[in-house]
């Protein structure tokens, strides 16, 4: 049998934290970690509404049909924030075609924090990086859906992973394509610097909110569009290179 053959056959999640065997080997259509902002600057209520909202976006009923209609989706979380503390991660959670992501919103729901401090962008994306790195896993498609309110901390310290140039520089050579979500209510050039020094790869793209109801409807649009099988940068500028 294929590798992408086996997908189908396989249970429907096994998480990055067990031991996998390697009659667990996935291939995906889709492999995507959500990145949550979990710094300082996110009060312990906006933690728990980005939770909320992301566990909605996948009950949904327009996210259910794009997500039925992908393929074999690989999910996973990764919630970072200062880059001397480890991340959180939670997954991967393998859909099968035809089913939903209740189990994967069930369990981002039920994850508590554990992180905090400066931001580091960086370091949540490298965590990501790695997560997609996992042998167990394969994906035509390999996506991160950075989501935060502020810009990578520059302060000189011992990081336990990488800059976000050193991160940036990894997604292309993995060919992994980042997309962002800023949430531009104390900095509103925000949006543009993502554009420029974190977004990356074939059709990654960056959206903007200002509230709590915008961020829930972006979540929405932004999974919908990642998880289309359309999902392409026709229209888009590819961004290759780190600024």
């Amino acid at each position: 049998m294929s590798r992408w053959g086996k997908a189908a056959s396989l249970a429907l999640c096994f998480l990055a934290y067990e031991p996998a065997s390697a009659e667990q080997f996935i291939c995906a259509d889709v492999a995507l970690v959500l990145a949550i902002d979990g710094s300082g600057s996110v009060t312990d209520t906006e933690f728990q509404f980005q939770k909320s909202a992301i566990a909605a976006a996948f009950r949904d009923d327009a996210v259910k049909a794009v997500l039925r209609n992908a393929g074999t989706v690989a999910l996973a979380a990764v919630f970072w924030g200062d880059g001397d503390l480890p991340t959180q991660n939670l997954g991967w959670f393998i859909i099968p075609p035809g089913s939903n992501g209740e189990t994967f919103a069930r369990n981002l729901e039920m994850t508590e924090r554990r992180v905090d401090g400066d931001t580091s962008i960086g370091s949540g994306l490298w965590s990501a990086l790695d997560m997609l790195s996992d042998p167990r896993l394969c994906s035509r498609r390999s996506l991160i859906n950075l989501s935060g309110d502020g810009r990578e901390t520059t302060t000189p310290k011992h990081r336990l992973r990488a800059t976000l140039y050193q991160a940036r520089l990894r997604a292309i050579q993995m060919g992994v394509t980042i997309n962002a979500l800023a949430i531009i209510d104390d900095d509103e050039e925000l949006a543009s610097y993502y554009a420029r020094s974190v977004v990356q790869g074939t059709g990654g793209f960056t959206m903007q909110v200002t509230d709590q109801a915008d961020y829930a409807l972006a979540i929405r649009r932004k999974l919908k569009r990642e998880l289309s099988p359309q999902f392409v940068a026709e229209n888009l500028p590819s961004r290759s290179a780190p600024h």
